[in-house]
């Protein structure tokens, strides 16, 4: 038995359309004039027509065209179909206003309130009748986006097979020590990495790699340095750190943005950067299934992503 699509394969859509105008126009003449047709090649279209429904579909009279009782009942489903056929041309014309979707992106925890809050605030004004779902970064992010798990992930190693997997670069980030405004360290001109290893440290507890349970960029890069941090508390709240870190000496290592989000400005102060060292010159990729690549909804959101990301997500490095 022949599937559905082996047996509408010798069915042109354009006939449809040429029997609907026929349907409108009952006169050969018009309906060709109608789709910018030769009235010969009109004629053509109406022999296919009868020999693709076996029937003469119109006959002819003083007043033109008639359509036969066969015609009269193709008439009405005709009509939906080219309504159908036509609702979905349309739906691949995107209006962010109009858009009722539901976006998922994975990041790095770490980077969720510098990343996800810009971003949402974005959309809520583009498209407020969209959502977003955060999930976080899983280590291979290849994964959640072969899975359909996510639209899109955000992470810090462009995929290897890049043409499954496209990714665009947001932005870099480097280590930065932090203390509570008014720290100790703010006070010296010249602080040095080991001044900084003379205090003990508040940490997040997913690092921004995502490659290690155990190990925060930094600690690597000290390690190779024969330096370590004393780490009395680890959370994967931000927020949790820095209230921890008030009335205390406590250092947080974090990226260079992180002063730039909110009110930590004015909570933190930045007292040691190692920028400039490729070693934790750690690169942010915005990485998608080739799937989306054609999709205007998820090609809007990924500008939107780039846009509202790169412009202040990471504006603090330049």
């Amino acid at each position: 038995m022949k599937s559905l699509e082996q047996q509408l394969s010798r069915l042109d859509l354009n006939l449809l359309v040429s029997l609907s105008v026929l349907l409108k126009e009952k006169n050969v003449s018009r309906a060709a004039e109608t789709l910018y047709l030769s009235q010969p090649a009109m004629s053509r279209t109406l022999k296919r027509l009868r020999d693709v429904f076996d029937d003469p579909l119109f006959y002819r009279e003083s007043a033109g065209l008639q359509p036969t009782e066969k015609a009269l009942t193709l008439q009405e489903p005709l009509s939906e179909i080219l309504l159908s056929v036509s609702k979905l041309i349309d739906s691949t014309q995107f209006s962010p206003q109009s858009c009722d979707q539901t976006f998922r992106i994975s990041l790095p925890p770490l980077m969720s309130r510098q990343l996800s809050v810009p971003l949402i605030k974005e959309i809520m004004r583009a498209a407020p009748n969209a959502s977003l779902v955060e999930y976080p970064a899983s280590l291979d992010p290849t994964t959640l986006l072969k899975d359909r798990a996510v639209d899109f992930s955000i992470h810090i190693e462009k995929p290897a097979n890049a043409q499954e997997f496209p990714s665009e670069l947001i932005g870099s980030t480097y280590a930065v020590f932090y203390g509570i405004a008014g720290h100790p360290l703010t006070k010296k001109s010249d602080t040095t990495l080991k001044d900084c290893l003379e205090y003990q440290f508040v940490d997040l507890n997913l690092d921004l790699r995502s490659v290690s349970e155990t190990h925060n960029p930094i600690d690597t890069y000290l390690e190779n340095k024969g330096l370590k941090r004393d780490i009395v508390f680890k959370s994967g709240q931000i927020n949790t750190l820095i209230d921890a870190m008030q009335d205390s000496d406590k250092l947080l290592t974090s990226t260079h943005s992180l002063i730039s989000i909110d009110d930590f400005e004015h909570r933190l102060d930045p007292v040691f950067e190692i920028q400039g060292d490729p070693k934790l010159d750690i690169k942010v990729y915005l990485v998608e299934h080739k799937r989306t690549l054609n999709s205007a909804a998820h090609q809007w959101l990924k500008q939107l992503i780039l846009d509202t990301l790169r412009d202040k997500a990471f504006a603090a490095q330049n």
